[in-house]
């Protein structure tokens, strides 16, 4: 999830949230949280500040945090198998 400055906070609805990640993703939710993620890698790669970021992407990076704290209930607390191998 993207930590965002309370400045750029917002709240978008699921609804909006998932539609606005889709476009990011030409339809596909999925592709549009990688797109989101693959922007934010650029970003810290360059010499900008965050405000430059979010200045360009709040929206989308609220919606990329709704998107993934709803799917995220669907899935459970991640917990780690380990197998004794002898």
């Amino acid at each position: 999830m993207f930590r965002i400055p309370s400045f750029y906070e917002d709240t978008p609805t699921f609804e909006d949230a998932w539609k606005t990640i889709a476009f990011c993703g030409n339809d596909d939710a999925l592709a549009g949280m990688e797109f989101m993620n693959s922007k934010w890698e650029e970003h810290c790669a360059s010499e900008d500040d965050d405000d430059d970021f979010f200045d360009n992407w709040s929206y989308e990076a609220n919606a990329y945090n709704v998107v993934f704290s709803n799917m995220n209930k669907l899935f459970g607390p991640a917990t780690v198998s380990v197998s004794k191998v002898n």
